[in-house]
């Protein structure tokens, strides 16, 4: 085997296993990337979700208390009145609500209350009322909201918010309103959220009385057991395997929430485990794809560089086999044969190139030649025109003069100040050709007269007018151009008595011209063109509309900001630059 050979082999080696360093470093780096990012966000939405379940229970634990409280509240003013309810019969209770209200007391009938609470409040479960000098208890249901007196050991309600009967006179305790809500609705709230699996969350009153417990579905029964006792026991700081938070509620009311380490760290194995078997699977893939694959086109490759060291050497009429597979390099062998057969023809094309660019520069030179030669030209007829006392000849004159060195101008942008004043010029010719057939005027703010703007943006808009819109049989034609500032907008209106254009024409020429203008397409500069080069100028702030001028004509607005920063200029006298023929 020739050295050369040997050596491309050996470099054809070690590029293989650079290569395959390079992807094994860029998957394990994105591995660990994508494994920290995801530990990251799940730790994340475990504290969203502790700073979410924490809100929820707080909110809705305020929201029944407040209810106890109420209800409380309105029953301490009819404490004699349930203290009769306690010791009377039912009829002889009745007797005395109805003796009371006919005293001048509001009527208060103690079942009624009880059963407007269940009433108006329809997450309430069970109520429960003891008072201090009485072993009966008041026990109201769902199923029986009118409630009746039972004895204390018949009562059972866990989960239980609680408010005192404070006796308005004399500020002692006479009894304890305890009400049981139903917490399915909050329990749903906090089994939306997906990182609360493992969550055990407990609400205790200061006196260490049950008021609420949530377990997520992760929590297994022997779990709940464990947090249940140490909660009851007070040994939370000896509960192994958890992380436990205690927290003071607003309410008066403490909420312990317990999450065990294991099943969180089982979270977040689970969630980073798919990332890592990804990562292990697409190096093993890349690593075999990239031997496999640099195998099957080192061969190849080596017949396209043979053919390629001989077209260097000078064989230009060598070529690479077209058999080659797979279709990539099929690809570039063809690409490689129509190089080396269009090579020739490339040069020529070259050559013919350079000659078009020499007959370019040749044209371009001839243009800037015959436009002076023409205004010199001019020039000469009216100095020779004023020689004979021609004046209005001169005018004429200088004027077309004035219009060819504008048009031979490349500059693409101007002033509103020199676009009207070569507007000025055209109209002028016009007049000359039909004296005392029209009238002029244009009226520019002097702090507008710097404003630049594309070249040869208002003549084509003069000029229609001309063309479409002039009556020469009538001696009272005109047309207006006036431009003028407000605050930073600038604001042209061109105006005319002309003939007129219907509704559906306006319509029509208002929505062509903000067709996109292609300049391939179109020989044409008037509105399209107009409207095109404007907004691509000035952006989204140019507005143009086409409409009819009142009583007779047309008229056009054009609007836009100024972003030339150009200063406010003043002429000598103070006024507007107005001319009127």
């Amino acid at each position: 085997m020739p050295w050369s050979e040997r050596a491309r082999q050996a470099s054809f080696a070690n590029l293989i296993k650079c290569y395959t360093l390079i992807s094994t470093v860029l998957v394990i780096v994105a591995t660990l990337i994508f494994v920290t990012v995801r530990v990251a966000t799940t730790t994340a939405e475990i504290k969203q979700a502790e700073s979410t379940a924490e809100r929820q229970v707080s909110q809705t634990l305020a929201q029944n208390q407040q209810i106890v409280d109420q209800f409380a509240t309105n029953t301490q003013g009819h404490l004699p009145s349930l203290q009769t309810y306690f010791t009377a019969s039912i009829a002889q209770y009745s007797n005395y609500a109805i003796d009371q209200s006919l005293r001048g007391t509001p009527y208060f009938f103690w079942p009624t209350e009880s059963r407007q609470l269940f009433i108006k409040y329809d997450q309430v479960q069970q109520l429960t009322v003891r008072l201090t000098n009485h072993k009966k208890v008041f026990i109201a249901t769902a199923q029986r909201p009118g409630g009746a007196l039972y004895s204390e050991k018949d009562v059972h309600q866990p989960n239980a918010l609680r408010a005192p009967l404070v006796n308005p006179y004399t500020l002692e305790v006479d009894g304890v309103v305890s009400v049981s809500f139903n917490q399915r609705a909050l329990i749903r709230q906090l089994h939306q959220l997906p990182a609360a699996r493992s969550f055990q969350i407990a609400v205790q009153s200061l006196a260490n009385e049950d008021a609420f417990y949530f377990g997520g579905p992760a929590v297994t029964a022997t779990q709940k057991r464990q947090f249940m006792q140490a909660l009851h026991d007070d040994r939370l700081s000896r509960l192994a395997g958890y992380r436990v938070t205690r927290k003071r509620l607003a309410s008066n009311y403490r909420l312990t929430m317990a999450i065990n380490r294991t099943t969180l760290r089982s979270l977040l194995l689970g969630r980073a485990l798919p990332l890592l078997l990804l990562g292990v699977g697409l190096l093993l893939g890349l690593s075999v794809g990239l031997w496999l694959t640099f195998r099957r086109y080192q061969h190849q490759l080596d017949t396209i560089v043979a053919t390629v060291k001989q077209v260097s050497d000078g064989d230009l009429d060598a070529r690479v086999p077209v058999d080659l597979k797979p279709s990539d390099l099929h690809t570039l062998a063809a690409g490689i044969n129509a190089m080396l057969t269009e090579i020739h023809q490339h040069i020529y094309t070259i050559y013919q190139l350079q000659i078009a660019q020499q007959e370019a520069d040749r044209k371009a030179l001839q243009a800037q030649i015959n436009p002076h030669f023409m205004s010199n030209t001019l020039e000469y007829i009216r100095m020779a025109a004023l020689d004979a006392d021609q004046p209005q000849l001169a005018n004429v004159v200088y004027s077309f003069a004035a219009l060819l060195r504008n048009n031979t101008d490349l500059s693409p942008r101007t002033t509103i100040s020199q676009e009207l004043s070569f507007v000025e010029k055209y109209v002028f010719l016009y007049q000359v050709r039909f004296p005392d057939q029209f009238a002029y005027q244009f009226d520019v703010d002097p702090s507008v007269a710097a404003v630049q703007l594309p070249k040869f943006s208002l003549q084509p808009l003069v000029e229609n007018y001309f063309v479409h819109g002039i009556d020469f049989t009538r001696n009272d034609n005109a047309i207006s151009v006036k431009a003028w500032r407000k605050d930073a907008r600038i604001y042209i209106r061109l105006r005319n008595n002309g003939h007129d254009l219907t509704s559906d024409e306006l319509t029509a020429i208002n929505q062509r011209m903000r067709v996109p203008f292609d300049t391939a397409g179109h020989q044409s500069i008037g509105l399209q063109n107009v409207y095109s080069r404007m907004a691509d100028y000035f952006g989204a702030s140019f507005q143009m509309t086409v409409r009819h001028n009142e009583p007779q004509g047309v008229q056009v607005d054009l609007q836009f900001n100024d972003h030339n920063n150009t200063k406010n200029e003043t002429s000598e006298d103070g006024k507007h630059d107005e001319k009127i023929r």
